[in-house]
């Protein structure tokens, strides 16, 4: 699997505008979930350790919408995070609704 680089960047850069501490985060994965044709919108799945407030890492499960059309990130890029698997599984479901999904990932 190959890493998707400029999308972890946004994804900490959006954590770190959002309180968080975007450059402790480390990634478990981050890969491509959905896209929607000819491409310019695409729904990413995320897991990250991200180190809270008293030092404790814990895990983080996330969904990250990009539209490639839109030039500044803080209008192209959102982001929902989760606690738990089930809320993940539910937002990606929302958020991928009109999207080709990979089968491997469902």
């Amino acid at each position: 699997m190959f890493e998707n680089r400029s999308t972890q960047k946004d994804v900490r850069t959006w954590f770190t505008k959002n309180g968080y501490r975007g450059d402790a985060l480390t990634f478990k994965y981050l890969e491509l979930y959905a896209i929607k044709p000819p491409g310019w919108e695409q729904i990413f799945t995320f897991e990250v350790n991200l180190q809270d407030r008293d030092g404790t890492m814990k895990p983080i499960y996330g969904v990250a919408f990009d539209d490639e059309r839109i030039p500044k990130i803080s209008d192209k890029f959102k982001v929902a995070i989760c606690s738990d698997q089930d809320a993940h599984r539910k937002k990606l479901d929302e958020w991928s609704g009109g999207f080709i999904v990979q089968k491997a990932l469902r």
